[in-house]
């Protein structure tokens, strides 16, 4: 069973101009999903778990070095291992600033419109501010092809805004880059969540991706036109908490430093993160 849920599986998303590729790390175990983006022997690493030799391993399997790690905000339902890649690897290790104001180490702030190169040519990470699931939640526009939305999007469900204790007073942020800051990029954006709920939302070849028009046509979260209707669904429907939240949070902060049993301890049963 922790193998199970420890298990990582790359699977190839789509090219990126001049070369470039995109991967999904797919923990089917645990539901979680990360990505790496290539170019020109550089990449950057997304929403990593704690499991970080899957990723240099990978890296050095196809000769690229990891130059940037970036979460899209902070994780409350496994750990990140974005802090731990970027001591080992030596690269800059990105935060969205409202989420980290209680982090206990460095790291490099993103703000809305910032890009992060990799490679020596045209790849770019655009910085997209979309608060809801947490106050600082970011989503990352990829070489105007991927949009990873984080926890605030999923195939079949929507980003829960209650983690920190404040569903009244984020709900409205959610409802905001749902139905305003998404709905003005392009439909043929390709989603790629931080997140799975059930294995039917797989694609046939095993990763996790729509696109976002269909998704403003299939998934409910982002089909209620009245607003009273959607605060309610998002803040009196929610599911349990995630096993051990707060510690999750705490230890992501670097607050707490448990060891590795306790870690997979505190990761027992599936993720949480959204709403239907």
């Amino acid at each position: 069973m922790k193998a199970w849920s420890e298990h990582l599986v790359p699977l190839k998303v789509g090219n990126l101009a001049d070369g470039g590729e995109l991967y999904q790390f797919v923990r089917i175990g645990k539901g979680c999903l990360s990505y790496m983006a290539v170019s020109n022997g550089e990449a950057a690493l997304f929403d990593p778990t704690r499991m970080t030799e899957v990723y240099l391993e990978f890296a050095r399997s196809i000769n690229a070095e990891i130059r940037h790690v970036l979460d899209t905000h902070l994780h409350a339902d496994h750990i990140s291992g974005g802090r731990m890649m970027a001591e080992q690897t030596g690269a800059a290790y990105w935060l969205p600033p409202k989420d980290a104001a209680e982090v206990v180490f460095e790291y490099k702030p993103l703000q809305d419109g910032e890009k992060v190169r990799i490679g020596s040519t045209t790849i770019s990470i655009e910085a997209l501010y979309s608060p809801g699931h947490t106050i600082g939640s970011t989503s990352f526009v990829i070489d105007d092809q991927y949009l990873l939305t984080g926890d605030i999007l999923f195939i079949d469900s929507i980003g829960r805004p209650d983690l920190a204790g404040l569903a009244e007073d984020w709900v409205g942020d959610l409802r905001e880059t749902l139905y305003a800051r998404y709905a003005e990029l392009s439909d043929d954006l390709t989603v790629l969540p931080s997140h799975f709920m059930i294995m039917d939302e797989l694609n046939e070849d095993g990763t996790v991706a729509k696109k976002l028009g269909d998704l403003y046509r299939d998934n409910h979260g982002l089909n209620m036109s009245d607003e009273a209707e959607f605060r309610t669904m998002v803040t009196k429907n929610l599911p349990p908490q995630p096993n051990s939240y707060q510690e999750i949070r705490q230890t992501n902060m670097g607050k707490m430093l448990p060891d590795t049993d306790k870690q997979r301890e505190m990761e027992i049963g599936p993720n949480r993160c959204a709403v239907r």
